[in-house]
């Protein structure tokens, strides 16, 4: 089931992890992370400049999960656009017509309950820094969530 966060004031701006992972912060440490179709926006960087491994030209970047948390603990990011992908395991080896994307991407509305890569356990959708979606694998880390963020929505599936 995807859950949709819009029209919210339960996080300060859509699509900040540090507060939709904090449901789930164990179990979102352990996967590792595939970040796609990513555009985002450093809110601190006077303060900090770069985060090295976030660059707006990579069609994909791979981070284990207790190094993404300690950049989304850490810095203060808004992304707009990006599909985050937790995997237990490798990740897979993807082309890049393979790669799932938001932007664009009907599916998130028409088929919303299937996980843009087969292999997630967990899904965060940023979609156009206006909304989040979120899917898990683990229906206690979706109540969970749900308990959170009782401002969450099911995203039902729309004609495409």
């Amino acid at each position: 089931m995807a859950l949709i966060l819009r029209n919210t004031n339960q996080v300060e701006f859509h699509t900040n992890l540090t507060e939709i992972v904090e449901p789930f912060k164990k179990e979102f440490a352990s996967l590792n992370w595939l970040l796609t179709n990513q555009d985002y926006t450093l809110l601190d960087y006077p303060e900090k400049s770069l985060v090295d491994k976030l660059d707006h030209e990579s069609d994909r970047i791979e981070f284990a999960g207790p190094e993404l948390l300690d950049i989304i603990e850490n810095r203060y990011i808004q992304f707009i656009w990006g599909v985050f992908c937790g995997i237990r395991g490798k990740i897979p080896n993807l082309e890049k017509n393979e790669l799932p994307y938001a932007d664009c991407n009907a599916e998130i509305w028409t088929e919303p309950d299937q996980f843009l890569l087969a292999e997630s356990e967990i899904e965060i959708i940023c979609f156009d820094g206006s909304y989040t979606i979120v899917k898990f694998l683990d229906k206690k880390l979706e109540e969970r969530f749900k308990e959170k963020f009782t401002d969450a929505q099911l995203l039902k599936k729309s004609a495409g």
